[in-house]
């Protein structure tokens, strides 16, 4: 890994962190599934992406209501 790579790396890591930490655990596990799909080197799908902000919208949705 160069520089720029950890950099990035530390970046989207910060950002989740502070999500969580505005959020809720929820936003953590959202993130690490959408990085699971993303893995496989072909990326998520169109339904996948869907999927992925739906479940983002319902995690908001219970975290305003509470």
């Amino acid at each position: 890994m160069n520089a720029a790579e950890i950099s990035a790396l530390l970046g989207v890591v910060g950002t989740v962190v502070s999500l969580a930490e505005k959020y809720g655990p929820e936003v953590y596990t959202t993130v690490i599934n959408a990085f699971e799909q993303t893995k496989s080197g072909s990326g998520p799908t169109d339904a996948q992406l869907e999927e992925i902000f739906a479940k983002v919208k319902a995690d908001n949705a219970a975290i305003q209501a509470s």
